[in-house]
């Protein structure tokens, strides 16, 4: 009798459930009407939302550096060529923007349009911020093709930056004494594009090559954008880094070219050719070293 009353109550349990079941289910898909009208909500690409670059992301502040704390110091110029393994990075994507990504290039062309980063026209490398530039000045620069409208205003823009193969950083080594620590601070960088060169007579094509610095900018100005948008990781989707880390992490490749020296800040190049200048480069970044290893007592 016990199981009798069980199987009539687990029979009524179960039409109910059907019943709600069936009130739940959407009747209103009519012959000739798509699943894409029916769910108006794009559904996401990833499996978990990131939470590690956003928007809202604030970079790492530096730390305040006293005058008294600076044992010793020095002025660094590297060149940061794209075309390199390490580097690839951030160069591509070339054209514009690719989903959420930009190349470094790119994000700082960004960062101008909307007025978050001021760029500096070109000078020279020893007074990188005498002179604002603005975009039109620079688009001349890229050889962009530009269309403007009645006022003279850009309305269309192509920047390929195909051509961008290098950028040139200016950076501070210091010693703190405070933390017993050498440091490094970038403050300023400059893409520099490459021109082929033609024979204005014939107009042919010519073996040379020159380098064009197509602007300056605040590096500190720029870390901001840096944090927001990512660097992509062929190894690892999963662990992508923002461009603010991988220059304070030092993830990139580069040659110095320069140090401060008596000769007006001359560069490498100047007074060596080849193979030469590169040793010279490395005995400069061997010098870094070694100065910081010398500081210490065992």
């Amino acid at each position: 009798m016990k199981t009798l009353r069980y199987f009539i109550a687990l029979v009524i349990c179960s039409g109910t459930i059907l019943t709600v079941s069936a009130q739940n289910i959407n009747t209103s898909f009519a012959p000739g009407s798509s699943i894409t009208e029916l769910n108006s909500e794009v559904p996401p690409v990833n499996i978990y939302k990131r939470e590690n670059i956003i928007p809202e992301k604030k970079p790492v502040p530096y730390t305040y550096i006293r005058e008294a704390d600076v044992m010793w110091a020095k002025d660094i110029w590297r060149v940061i060529d794209l075309r390199e393994r390490v580097n690839i990075t951030l160069r591509y994507p070339i054209t514009g923007k690719m989903e959420d990504r930009y190349s470094l290039f790119n994000l700082l062309m960004e960062g101008i349009r909307s007025e978050e980063i001021t760029p500096y026209q070109f000078t020279s490398f020893q007074t990188p911020f005498k002179q604002p530039t603005n975009l039109r000045e620079i688009y001349a620069t890229l050889d962009a093709d530009t269309i403007f409208d009645d006022n003279g205003n850009p309305t269309e823009i192509n920047t390929n930056s195909q051509n961008i193969k290098q950028f040139v950083i200016q950076e501070k080594w210091f010693f703190d004494k405070q933390s017993s620590v050498m440091k490094v601070r970038i403050y300023s960088m400059s893409p520099v594009i490459f021109k082929q060169q033609y024979n204005p007579i014939t107009g042919q094509m010519l073996p040379q090559v020159e380098r064009v610095p197509v602007f300056v900018v605040y590096f500190p100005q720029c870390r901001r954008l840096f944090a927001t948008h990512y660097v992509y990781n062929p190894g690892n989707d999963a662990q992508n880094i923002s461009f603010d880390d991988l220059f304070f992490q030092r993830r990139f490749a580069s040659t110095i070219v320069a140090e401060s020296n008596i000769y007006g800040n001359r560069f490498v190049t100047d007074y060596l050719r080849g193979q030469d200048a590169l040793m010279e480069a490395d005995r400069i970044k061997n010098d870094l070293f070694v100065m910081e290893h010398d500081l210490w007592e065992y």
